[in-house]
Formats: C-alpha cells, structure tokens, sequence
C-alpha cells in the first residue's frame, strides 16, 4: 500500500567522516510521517487521513452526479479502495491527498476572510426572518 506524498517528510541527518585526511560530511535521509498538527504520527493515521478524505470526496462527487444514494456508495468504494494495490489504489490515495488539500486550502481561506463565522450568523439571521414571515403570513402563534 502506497504511503500519502501529502504526510511524508524528508529529514536530513548529517556528520562529519575522516577519509584519508579529507573531512567528508555524510548525509543520511530518512522519511517520517506527520499527523495534521505537524507532529509526527504512525504511518497508519496517515493512511487513516487519506481514507477518510477519499470517501469524503468520492462521496461528494457521487452525490452530486447521482444522488444521495450514489453518493452513499461512492463513499464507502473510494474509502475501501484507498486499501488496495494498482492503479485502483493509487487513484483512490490520490484522491485523499487532494481532499486533504483542499480541506487545508479551506481552512486557510477561512482563517483569512473568516467564512464560517459569517455563514453562521447570516443563516441564523435568515433562519429568523424566515420564522418570522411566516409567523406573519400564516398568523400563527408559536
């Protein structure tokens, strides 16, 4: 199983080596996963993120194509298929890592124009109006 480009990170090591009288600085890599935090993480909560993010967007694709049914089961396949090998597999891990992508893209946009929070308030101010218009209209009383 493929391990997510998205959580991978590359950590360099050097120290110095005599060789014949020459300082050589020898340099060793080594990959270690990261969690959203930036912490570091096992490579399955890794691969758990990715799972998640290919049944989320996989999900939305079929529900808009097809429906909510569709999109039921869009979700659960693009999940499930992040667990295979091959073509299939790669696609569906590929598939999470944009997710991810998107999701942090969202998140920073958000940070910038604070989205959420005018959403909120403007659905609650049209949640009011609404009750209220109809209160109004239908002359009820509650």
């Amino acid at each position: 199983m493929g391990e997510s480009k998205y959580s991978e990170v590359q950590s360099k090591e050097t120290s110095d080596v005599h060789f014949d009288g020459v300082l050589v600085q020898e340099v060793t890599s080594q990959t270690h996963t990261m969690n959203r935090d930036g912490n570091d993480c096992s490579e399955e909560e890794s691969v758990r993120y990715q799972k998640r993010g290919a049944g989320v967007l996989c999900g939305v694709l079929g529900c808009l194509i097809g429906g909510p049914i569709l999109g039921a089961v869009a979700a659960v396949g693009g999940a499930h298929a992040t667990q295979k090998d091959g073509c299939i597999g790669d696609s569906a891990r590929a598939f999470g890592d944009v997710a991810l992508s998107v999701k942090d893209k969202a998140k920073e946009i958000d940070e910038k124009h604070d989205i959420k929070t005018k959403a909120k308030t403007t659905s609650k101010e049209l949640y009011t109006r609404t009750k209220a218009a109809s209160k109004e209209f239908f002359r009820t009383s509650n």
